[in-house]
């Protein structure tokens, strides 16, 4: 029996001389080539040995960094230096991010819509060989999915840095924030100036304070002061949380919906969409397969009948065109239930391709499906701040140098395997590193510290590679288990059953829940797409995105009685009640497949236990 033992101020002059290390590394390495940098809240509890007025048990803000190497897409290898220099930029000459948008930048264009429309029926193919048994057999023969912008597979490095004392949530904590980032990355005005532009991913906060900064310092001569070289990318897994929650929101507002003072939670969200769909889409496929029995058609059914019978159910179940049509009857022969229905089917189908385009690395595809958002979280009391981001981030791209733009478009995601179906979101990447840092490597309870943090948050994933390494040598046996996805198929076939008992997905007249008389009959889901798309059309739209015309004009004095209000003024309606600033819970960081690391799972089995055994 081994027994390892090693006193703690060797462990930590270990890790300090670890992190030491990796930062002169990375210094090194910022002096090479082009990195982009991504940073997040970290709210960490301290607790202090004797409490006194003055010293208690209290929450910090600080911040945590990640520094990644940026994806020339053109050479499919690192970025030099140099690669986007700084006036490549649009200079910032007015107080709002002002736009030189047009009609083509309000709505998805044909071909977004095209290109949508057929994922989408791939989805569907998708979801039908997965979930119905017979099907099975045909997934090897199942085409890939339509590309649009595919970012091409290489394995992503990834460069913690120290962990901040440092409070993001201001314009002042902003900067501070960003100055000690590029500090801690060894880089001056003159190092900017040689390195170029700087993508910073964020949360939508970070989005907005980066903003208010570029617009109050417009004027700043200094690169890092005046933040002349950063590039915003709001983070797409915030807004894959906001995508699925629009869509829970809207159609199950009965559980926790618009009126909760709490945001809806996104795993269980995201699940129940996931599961939802899956039901659905096996219950048509019985309805529309033409045979009184389904799993004898589902036997013999060639990728040709699988073809026929989805784009069949494509149109008829999963369409705007066909919602609109069964909307437009006389109100006595409407199946409300149906329609809605129908509605969900579409929108839980829009977030599953933006969840598959993640993984696949096609930034086209997700693209399309934020087009789409843009216009859904316009509806009132939806999202209008993801709508003014995603509005004003593709606008503003499409009006970049198309060098820049494609740089951007291919370092919105990130790879950390190298492997198909690998990559996921940059600011997820800072989530995770956020549940590392206060789950498994927080010192406990009197024991943490910010100097601890800063050091320990650097070897974020130095030190797993290490415990593989000592299990390995000394044949320690890796407790706990292996992340497996639980088996859904028996869940699935009795929702399915429940589907077809009830006939949801099938036109009735004189279905009972939609007697008008009564008092807890179906009343009709809104189209977000209808209903944002109206949005348009106001009197505010993209106000704060246009670039002002009008000139001032002295006027003397005016009465005040005789001042009337300028109808150009009117404010657009914020008052969403959805909670849109919505943070991840442990919950939805489950550690996944593609983290830079092995047995994850069973890296953080190993590591709670220990944290959490009392000494």
């Amino acid at each position: 029996m081994w027994v390892l033992s090693h006193p703690l101020t060797a462990i930590q002059d270990h890790i300090l001389t670890l992190s030491k290390e990796a930062l002169e590394r990375l210094q090194k390495l910022v002096k090479e080539q082009m990195f982009f940098i991504v940073w997040d809240n970290l709210n960490i509890a301290f607790w202090v040995e004797s409490q006194r007025l003055n010293s208690a048990n209290h929450f910090d803000n600080g911040t945590t960094a990640t520094a990644i190497p940026v994806w020339d897409p053109f050479t499919t290898g690192p970025a030099p230096l140099g690669t986007l220099p700084l006036p490549m930029k649009p200079p910032r000459t007015s107080t709002f991010a002002v736009v030189d948008w047009s009609c083509e930048d309000v709505l998805p264009s044909p071909t977004n819509a095209e290109e949508l429309s057929r994922c989408c029926f791939w989805q569907l193919k998708h979801l039908a060989i997965k979930n119905i048994a017979n099907l099975a057999r045909l997934k090897a023969v199942l085409e890939e999915c339509p590309e649009v912008d595919p970012i091409d597979i290489d394995k992503t490095d990834q460069y913690p840095l120290p962990a901040m004392h440092k409070d993001e949530s201001s314009i002042d904590g902003t900067i501070r924030v960003y100055v000690r980032i590029l500090r801690n990355l060894g880089i001056t005005n003159t190092d900017l100036r040689a390195h170029g532009l700087m993508f910073d991913d964020g949360d939508l906060l970070t989005d907005s304070l980066i903003d208010k900064i570029e617009s109050v310092r417009r004027n700043s001569d200094g690169e890092i002061e005046g933040m002349k070289a950063s590039i915003r990318c709001f983070g797409l897994f915030h807004a894959k949380m906001a995508g699925c929650r629009l869509v829970v929101n809207e159609h199950w507002a009965n559980g926790r919906g618009m009126e909760s003072e709490k945001a809806t939670p996104w795993k269980p969200s995201h699940e129940l969409l996931k599961i939802s769909l899956a039901v659905h889409v096996k219950d048509v496929f019985g309805i529309h397969c033409g045979q009184p029995d389904f799993d004898a058609w589902a036997a013999t059914a060639t990728m040709a009948n699988v073809d026929a019978v989805a784009k069949h159910v494509h149109r008829e179940l999963f369409s705007t065109a066909a919602l609109n049509t069964l909307r437009a009857r006389a109100p006595e022969l409407r199946d409300i239930t149906h329609e809605n229905v129908m509605l969900l089917n579409r929108d839980a189908l829009f977030y599953i391709e933006f969840v598959f385009a993640i993984k696949k690395g096609d930034i086209g595809r997700v693209v399309n499906v934020l087009r789409v958002w843009m216009v859904m979280m316009r509806a009132n009391k939806t999202m209008p701040k993801y709508a003014d981001a995603i509005f004003e981030t593709l606008a503003r791209i499409d009006k970049y140098d198309p060098v820049l733009k494609r740089f951007f478009l291919h370092n919105w995601l990130i790879n950390l395997t190298g492997h198909l179906y690998g990559f996921k979101e940059v600011d997820l990447l800072q989530e995770h590193q956020n549940f590392w840092a206060k789950i498994i490597y927080n010192a406990k309870d009197v024991n943490r510290s910010w100097e601890w943090l800063s050091m320990i948050t650097v070897c974020t994933f130095t030190l797993p590679e290490t415990m593989r390494t000592v299990q390995k040598s000394f044949q320690i046996p890796a407790y706990g288990e292996k992340h497996t996805v639980p088996d859904m198929t028996a869940g699935i076939q009795k929702l399915a059953d429940a589907l077809c008992d009830e006939k949801i997905q099938e036109y009735v007249v004189n279905r009972p829940a939609n007697d008008p008389s009564d008092s807890t009959a179906t009343t009709p889901v809104r189209d977000l797409l209808e209903e944002g798309s109206k949005y348009a059309d106001t009197r505010a739209a993209f106000k704060k995105f246009t670039r002002e015309t009008r000139k001032a004009q002295n006027m003397s004095f005016v009465d005040a009685e005789d001042d009337k209000l300028d109808p150009e003024s009117e404010e657009e309606d914020n008052s969403e009640t959805m909670e849109e600033d919505y943070e991840a819970m442990e919950g939805d960081l489950g550690l996944d497949e593609e983290e830079a690391y092995a047995d994850a799972s069973s890296l953080l089995a190993i590591a709670t236990d220990l944290i959490s055994d009392p000494l």
